[in-house]
Order: C-alpha cells, then structure tokens, then sequence
C-alpha cells in the first residue's frame, strides 16, 4: 500500500515543478506599460513595474529596496524583464534550494534511510545561497544574446538611415521612416524611443540617447550623435553611416569567428576521447586473444 505521505510529498513536488514553469514562461504584453512608455523619457535606472502586477512580482518588488541587492537594470531592460520579476525568480531559486534538502530528507525517513538532522540544516542554506545567484548567469546569457541581436538590428538601421538620407529625406524624417520599416524587438524599441520624443517635443535624436542609455549600447549612441551633427550643422552623413555600419558588422563577425574558435577547441577533448575510445575498442579482442593464445 502507497504511504500518504509518499502521495502528499509527490503532490507538493508536481505543484512545485508547475509553479516553477509558471514562473519562467514569458508573460503576455501589459498595455498599460506600453502606453506609458510613449508618454515619458525613459528613466536610465528603470524602477516601474507592470499595472497589474501578480502576487509574486510584489514579493520582488518588495525586496528591491534591500542593500546589498545588486540588479542588473541594463541587462533586464535588453531582455525586456522587470526588477520585481528578476527578484522573484531569485527568492523562488532561494526558497528551493533552501527547502529541498529537508524534502529529500523527509523522502529518505519515508524510505527507512536515516540521515543526520544536520544534513538538511547545513545543506539548506548552502543551497539556498548557490541557487541565489542562478537568475543572474540566466539574465547574463540572455542578456548577451539578447545584445548581439540588438547590434544586428542596428547594423541594419544604419544601412536604412543612410538610404533615407540619400533619397533627400530629412534627418528626422529618415530615422522614423527607417524605423517604420524593420521588424522585431529592435526596431520595435527604436520606434517606441522615436514616438516618446516626438511626444515630449524633442529631437528624435534625444530619444535614440535615452535608448542607448537604457540599454547600454554605444552603437545606439553613434546614430543618435551622426545624426545630431546632420540635423544641426546640415553635414552629409551617407558615407559616415555607412561605414559606422560597416564597420559594426565587422565587429560582430570578428566576436562570431572568435567564438566558433573557442567551440572548436572545445571539441577537441571530445574528439580525442571518441577516437581513443574507438581504438581500445577495435584492438582489445585481438589483444585478449593473443593473452589468451599465450
């Protein structure tokens, strides 16, 4: 017969399992963050959370004030995460680790295996503490990808830009119909920063300074200061655009090739393990049978 305790310990697990995905499946747009953003500069340091956060993003945002507490607004921003989600996430990876080493403990006594009470209470915390920071190697990766797929998009607003200035287009008017034309997050962003400006009664410019700002990327800033020199001094700024684009697609070629190089390497071991394995593999039963000949 299935102990109940075994059925109430399986049921917490899959409750547990459930959350867990709940929490890293990505939330569905909230309009009301969308609208604010057209109507305000963003903030470098962003602290606003959604309109209707749930109950666990207001555990998060209840911990940011905490010191000690370092987040990484930029990254969270690339990613396109909020600071009360991203401390969820970690207080979940805490609450896990730190409860995980009593629930295998409990598994363990339901199973007649004795382990020692100081197992759970010195594992627990260990664990908690190491779990801690899995969030922020998740938001770095992301986060990296996150910025090399923004370069992409840039690499080709640039090439936009300066065929809009070449067909006569004024600088504002350039940045906004290169705007209009690309698809995905960055050139959604670039729109969004455009419209904000535009809203505020600034130059389109300023918004692109307040992305790159945000976002951290030097690459943003480039275009904001090209086309500042083109719409208050009048400079022809085709060839610069061109080869500020250029040479951003050189950069982003160059950090590919680097890191196909360093997979390559790291296939090395692999591939020498396999082939001495294969070896041993092909000469053992000859061997054997020469010893056993002899």
């Amino acid at each position: 017969m299935i102990s109940p305790w075994a059925i109430v310990a399986g049921a917490a697990a899959a409750g547990g399992v459930a959350l867990l995905a709940a929490e890293l499946r990505p939330a569905p747009p909230d309009l009301g963050q969308a609208l604010d953003r057209l109507h305000r500069r963003p903030d470098p340091r962003p602290q606003d959370a959604p309109a209707r956060a749930v109950w666990y993003d207001r555990i998060g945002e209840s911990s940011l004030g905490r010191s000690g507490v370092r987040i990484p607004h930029q990254q969270l921003s690339l990613i396109g995460r909020t600071p009360a989600r991203f401390m969820a996430h970690k207080l979940l990876f805490a609450l896990l680790g730190l409860v995980l080493p009593g629930y295998l403990s409990a598994m363990a006594a339901l199973a007649d295996l004795e382990l020692p009470v100081t197992v759970p209470l010195v594992a627990g915390p260990l664990l908690a503490a190491l779990l801690w920071f899995v969030p922020d190697g998740v938001v770095s990766g992301e986060a990296k990808e996150a910025r090399t797929e923004y370069l992409h998009g840039i690499a080709a607003f640039l090439e936009l830009v300066a065929l809009e200035r070449a067909a006569d287009s004024g600088p504002a008017e350039a940045l906004r119909r290169a705007a209009a034309v690309g698809r995905g997050a960055v050139f959604r962003r670039i729109r969004d920063a455009l419209e904000r400006a535009a809203t505020d009664r600034l130059p389109p410019w300023d918004g692109l300074d307040a992305l790159s700002t945000e976002l951290g990327l030097t690459a943003l800033q480039d275009v904001a200061d090209i086309m500042r020199i083109s719409g208050t001094d009048g400079a022809a700024v085709y060839d610069t655009l061109r080869a500020r684009a250029e040479g951003l697609r050189s950069e982003l070629l160059a950090a590919e090739l680097a890191q196909a190089n360093t997979d390559s390497e790291r296939m090395v071991a692999p591939g020498t393990a396999l082939t001495l394995l294969m070896t041993v593999l092909i000469v053992f039963p000859a061997l054997y049978q020469m010893l056993q000949a002899s």
